[in-house]
């Protein structure tokens, strides 16, 4: 049996790209802000709070944007409440999804928002 070139391509090349983690791990901080002890009597809890930094990967190999960045969540998630000082009880979250022709791949951020 005869199989064209295309087919030995293919065989070779899916592997390859699917045994490659696209992924570029979010940098982790050891905390969002550090307070005066003396300030620690006003504060205000805000409430819960969610953030996001994604990135889309066309064809699995093409970047479409900057990559995701836990900085860049942690300061979406900051954002939903003016005035918000720091984030307690943190939860990073790094996923990747795997579509058809392209992947997207998001740092999520949640946690407590205070003031």
């Amino acid at each position: 049996m005869h199989c064209p070139k295309a087919i030995y391509f293919l065989l070779i090349l899916f592997p390859l790209l699917t045994g490659c983690s696209t992924a570029k791990h979010g940098s982790f901080i050891t905390s969002t802000y550090i307070q005066n002890k003396d300030m620690q009597d006003n504060i205000e809890e805000l409430g819960p709070v969610k953030g996001s930094s994604c990135q889309t990967m066309m064809l699995y190999v093409f970047p479409m944007g900057p990559a995701p960045s836990t900085n860049e969540a942690i300061e979406s998630a900051k954002n939903q409440y003016p005035g918000t000082k720091y984030i307690s009880d943190i939860t990073i979250d790094d996923r990747v999804e795997w579509k058809i022709g392209y992947s997207i791949q998001c740092i999520s951020v949640e946690g407590t928002a205070h003031k």
